[in-house]
């Protein structure tokens, strides 16, 4: 079975709502009507009644029918169609009537009789002595001598509801012919309405469907107007962005992680090769034996950071939470390091004052420290100058490695710590490095919720500062 779709269940809810509103619109002009019809017959009721009680006609109550209906006639001047009238006393007997009202047809109520005559106050009934399908409605109005307000009889005008009964089956009947309609053409503009908001969504499920990995430059055309379908198309749009560049990432890391590891193994297989087309002596054995284990520890670096990496943008290395004192931390590296730049002809200078604790893995801040100052003193000159400083900022603790290399390019400096990436490719290569140093520090310092910044000119120099928090 085929799901209904968005648009079907759009149009279904259009429908539910409006004949909801529909039916209250309705249910409220039938009470309305009705209320409307009877308050009409009230009126008439209590006015004619009004002008009886005025008359000789309630004087002398006791008029037979004939000469009531005549007397009635005459002050009407015409007979009141489809009404009837009476006259009671203070004990509720009936003293005068029309001729079309039968004298036990419609029974007296002579408590409320003797209510009206106690309150003087005007009451209406409904009583249904033929039926109930045909109500009467009448009115007891009290009968006053001029400025008295003792009641002195009751005057009874009644009529049937026939009529209103009538007129509300008929509004029923245009509703039960009227409603249907009106629903029959929400459903076709409420499924047409639909279609037409639907239209630019179908158009960028269209699109998108289209993009695929060779054409992930393909973008959907955002409307001129900014309403929730354009922030859907930017939405999407920006998705894609993100998607090629990391495609693009994915297939740069690839190829670099492959040319990499081809490297060494091209000089292993070289070195073997040569080894094996004739007898060597021992130490060309042990030579070639040596350089191949030296290009295994590269490959087996690159690979095991790289698995670092890995496990970073995985979210599967957890990253201690223990006290770290940085100065102490820094002091345990600095004899190495001063070692290997002297032999290098580098003067390695540091500044460290106590600090605030940092809190964080001490293994990975210690690579962190390892990895920038091995680059600091890979990319400088004999002669030149490495400094690294330790201080307190306002956010947290500040580690700076400075040197007079050979510089970053501006273009460059973004795209430093990318895996692979080097801006100098052969000198790297001649250093050893396999592009991975600067993408692991980035690494460690996102863990840590911290910050990395470069500032670089070429043949001056580079500054590397790591912001870490200490709370």
């Amino acid at each position: 079975m085929r799901p209904v779709g968005v648009r079907g269940k759009l149009t279904a809810w259009y429908i539910l709502v409006f004949g909801v509103v529909l039916a209250c619109f309705c249910i409220s002009i039938y009470v309305m009507m009705e209320s409307k019809l009877l308050c009409s017959v009230d009126r008439r009721l209590q006015t004619m009644a009004e002008l009886i009680s005025k008359t000789e006609l309630c004087a002398v109550p006791n008029f037979l029918p004939p000469d009531f209906e005549r007397r009635l006639n005459r002050i009407f001047g015409t007979r009141p169609v489809g009404k009837f009238v009476r006259v009671l006393d203070l004990a509720g007997e009936i003293g005068s009537r029309t001729d079309n009202l039968e004298e036990d047809k419609i029974p007296v109520n002579k408590d409320l009789v003797r209510q009206v005559v106690a309150s003087g106050e005007i009451v209406f009934e409904t009583q249904y002595p033929l039926g109930p399908k045909i109500p009467i409605r009448f009115i007891n109005f009290p009968v006053k001598r001029f400025n008295q307000n003792k009641v002195h009889g009751v005057v009874q005008v009644g009529t049937s509801l026939e009529f209103v009964r009538e007129s509300m089956r008929n509004l029923v009947v245009v509703f039960l012919v009227l409603v249907p309609s009106l629903l029959f053409a929400a459903a076709l503009v409420g499924f047409f309405l639909a279609g037409k908001a639907f239209k630019p969504i179908r158009e960028i499920a269209r699109t998108t469907r289209h993009i695929t990995v060779n054409n992930l430059d393909e973008r959907i055309t955002v409307p001129a107007a900014r309403d929730d379908i354009g922030e859907l198309a930017s939405t999407i749009n920006g998705m894609l962005d993100r998607l090629s560049l990391s495609f693009q990432k994915t297939t740069q890391f690839t190829a670099d992680a492959s040319h990499e590891l081809r490297t060494p193994l091209t000089i292993m297989q070289g070195e073997l090769e040569i080894a094996l087309r004739g007898e060597r002596s021992v130490e060309e054995y042990i030579e070639t034996l040596g350089s191949s284990l030296e290009e295994v520890e590269r490959m087996s670096k690159i690979v095991n950071d790289l698995l670092l990496l890995s496990k970073s943008d995985m979210g599967h290395e957890v990253t201690r939470r223990d006290p770290v004192d940085l100065v102490t931390l820094l002091d345990s590296l600095l004899p190495h390091f001063k070692i290997l730049a002297e032999a290098q002809q580098i003067e390695l200078s540091s500044s460290l004052v106590e600090v605030d604790t940092v809190f964080g893995d001490q293994l990975r801040l210690r690579q962190l420290l390892v990895n920038l100052l091995t680059n600091a003193i890979r990319y400088t000159a004999a002669g030149g100058k490495v400094d690294l400083t330790l201080r307190n900022i306002d956010s947290g603790v500040e580690i700076a490695v400075a040197d007079t290399g050979i510089g970053i390019p501006a273009e460059d400096i973004p795209r430093i710590f990318d895996r692979f990436y080097r801006a100098d490719k052969a000198r790297s290569r001649q250093y050893g490095g396999s592009g991975l140093g600067l993408s692991i520090v980035k690494s460690i310092v996102n863990a840590h919720e911290g910050s990395i910044t470069v500032d670089s000119v070429v043949g001056d120099g580079s500054v590397f500062k790591v912001t870490l928090p200490t709370g």
